[in-house]
């Protein structure tokens, strides 16, 4: 993602943007979409917003942005008025036409500016997306949060448009589970929000997002490791694949959850629960794939 402020050093570039969707962008979530949806061809996406945990790390939303996509520190603005809002706005994208905003948009110190705020100051075109929902819930990072902390990883997903990823670089495991268990990937988090502790159908990309690599089906755990060292852990388990791991980094994308983080007495019994794991995976993730090819 780039620095919103880094236009101020190519005046040709910021010349030729018309429009800009403000928001925080965390998630890249169904209601961010309708956002976006209203850029024209030379807009960009601003994302203003501190450094905090989020469902999406900003290193990760130009992937699903399908514009290019700033970020603006929210220290920068907080304490402008309405009206230096848009001029510090103008200054940097002279010919901006238009502004994309959401419903619930809110801007300046203790946000006291409004929507409407921003109509009587800009002298081109506001457009004001209304609340976007799905069955009656309303769309916004905040909620899936929720979804995801509170186990509820199906309506989270829909919510998104997308299974919920968690990204990082690829790390040694304990060794056990070659040995005497299951192999796995392990990954460490990037940044993302860390969903419900416990075991899920899902699929593993290894390498950096992309379009082209594939998607391996796999039963991922994400929690403390209870039976043994008791460490955190974000591993995953191939399905139907033996595969030498070559790449840095992986991202494992979480599609129904199986179970709860449980503890066993000895490795035996931790063996024939994955194996159960594994075939109920498998069984989850068929239906998946037969869902989404079939739209």
């Amino acid at each position: 993602m780039k620095s919103f402020l880094s236009l101020q050093d190519d005046i040709k570039l910021a010349s030729s943007i018309t429009s800009v969707a403000l928001g925080k962008f965390d998630g890249m979530h169904i209601a961010h979409n309708a956002l976006f949806s209203c850029l024209d061809k030379s807009g960009i996406i601003l994302s203003i917003e501190q450094d905090s945990g989020s469902l999406l790390p900003k290193k990760y939303r130009d992937f699903y942005a399908p514009n290019d996509i700033y970020n603006l520190p929210l220290d920068v603005v907080r304490e402008k008025s309405d009206i230096e809002f848009v001029e510090f706005l103008m200054d940097i994208l002279p010919n901006l036409e238009k502004i994309v905003v959401g419903y619930d948009f809110r801007f300046g110190k203790d946000r006291y500016y409004y929507t409407f705020d921003l109509q009587k100051c800009f002298i081109g075109e506001v457009v004001i997306v209304d609340e976007v929902f799905y069955k009656k819930l309303s769309v916004h990072s905040g909620l899936i949060k929720e979804l995801l902390i509170n186990g509820n990883l199906k309506q989270a997903n829909k919510l998104l448009g997308r299974y919920y990823e968690i990204r990082g670089n690829i790390i040694k495991g304990q060794g056990i589970g070659k040995r005497e268990l299951y192999a796995t990937i392990n990954i460490e988090n990037d940044g993302f929000l860390i969903l419900q502790e416990g075991v899920y159908a899902g699929f593993i990309q290894l390498g950096e997002q992309s379009l082209i690599s594939p998607f391996y089906p796999a039963v991922i755990f994400v929690g403390n490791r209870l039976s043994t060292d008791k460490s955190f852990a974000i591993e995953g388990h191939l399905l139907g694949c033996e595969l030498e791991v070559k790449d840095k980094v992986a991202g494992f994308y979480f599609a129904k959850k199986i179970r709860e983080n449980k503890y066993f007495d000895n490795l035996a019994d931790l063996k024939a629960q994955i194996t159960s794991d594994i075939n109920k995976a498998s069984k989850i993730l068929k239906l998946e794939t037969c869902e989404v090819e079939n739209g």
